[in-house]
């Protein structure tokens, strides 16, 4: 089991992804805010982050960039209907997965990356 932080402002995207995660057996903790998203994960251990490009407060692959400038262990998988963001910042972010995403292909980047 890995502790997850699925961070969202779609509410209906942001549930799904918690539920798929939890069913894949995970710990998730959740947020709507690229800030909070940003302080929880510079305060928490998490195996991974589940993150949405345009959040709130502060933008993923800022979040993302600015967490992993502090070492930190975390695995970023950003999620974003600008395909273009696929070829931004490569070593802030292991992994990009497109909106709309099906589940199995959230999972399959999710499993790859904790290595299950």
């Amino acid at each position: 089991m890995a502790k997850v932080l699925a961070a969202d402002d779609d509410p209906d995207v942001l549930d799904l992804v918690a539920t798929l995660l939890r069913r894949d057996g995970h710990q998730v903790t959740t947020t709507s805010d690229g800030r909070d998203a940003h302080r929880m994960l510079v305060t928490g251990k998490f195996d991974l982050c589940v993150l949405d490009h345009e959040l709130p407060g502060m933008e993923g692959l800022e979040v993302a960039a600015t967490v992993r400038a502090s070492e930190c262990k975390t695995r970023f998988v950003l999620v974003s209907g600008t395909t273009r963001l696929r070829y931004c910042h490569p070593d802030s972010v292991d992994a990009f997965v497109e909106k709309p995403f099906d589940a199995p292909g959230l999972l399959h980047v999710v499993r790859r990356l904790l290595s299950f």
